[in-house]
């Protein structure tokens, strides 16, 4: 695709899908969570989850309040994945999409990804609006 339309459009075309499938997979665990507020521990393993049953190898590194740090082994989109960051993207969209429904608020940073060749990656969810983030990191907004 981004070799047809180009790495910006690519980029627009998967963030409005990203936004359909991390609404629709927001609503799919709440309905089996229950209607209480995730935790930031439970926002955490949703996420791993859902990477996990698309064919991902997430595991959590770190959780804070303000934080959640995933790290990644193997890519869901396949060993072709480098060079193909609109991927990422992809995932960025769903997982901030997902988050901020939940959370109201959202940032994810990719700091390092198998697109970009760094041979895992390293993904840090941000969870309140902090001023540092606001130059490396993606910001979504939901309503609770």
């Amino acid at each position: 695709m981004e070799d047809v339309i180009g790495t910006e459009e690519s980029k627009g075309f998967v963030g409005m899908v990203a936004d359909h499938v991390g609404a629709m997979f927001h609503e799919k665990y709440k309905a089996q969570l229950g209607d209480e507020r995730m935790s930031p521990e439970v926002i955490a393993q949703v996420l791993v989850d859902l990477k996990r049953r698309i064919g991902g190898r997430f595991s959590v590194s770190a959780i804070t309040p303000d934080t959640i740090v995933l790290q990644n082994s193997l890519c869901p989109f396949g060993v072709n994945v480098v060079g193909k960051q609109p991927l990422c993207h992809m995932t960025a969209n769903v997982f901030g999409k997902l988050v901020s429904s939940e959370n109201g608020y959202a940032a994810v940073e990719l700091n390092k990804t198998i697109a970009n060749g760094d041979g895992h990656c390293y993904v840090v969810v941000h969870l309140k609006p902090q001023q540092d983030q606001k130059d490396v990191a993606h910001e979504y907004f939901g309503v609770q």
